[in-house]
């Protein structure tokens, strides 16, 4: 499992991506550690992948939010 937490739009994300019992890879993700988003149901290839898609989703969601605080 591996972790990577930064700032976007002000606001704090932070995504776990996980191995599945097949070897794939899910990610899940918060921002400003408030909700859960997971992606468990399509399992990718790889950490890279599963990494890509987790950014893609969150960055689009922390941008349709206001702009927040939080600091690098």
């Amino acid at each position: 499992m591996s972790t990577e937490t930064y700032v976007r739009n002000g606001h704090t994300v932070e995504i776990t991506i996980d191995h599945d019992p097949t070897g794939q890879c899910t990610w899940a993700y918060t921002i400003d550690a408030d909700g859960f988003t997971e992606m468990r149901d399509r399992p990718v290839e790889n950490s890279d992948m599963a990494m890509e898609a987790a950014k893609t989703h969150a960055n689009a969601k922390a941008d349709a939010l206001p702009a927040g605080d939080a600091s690098a």
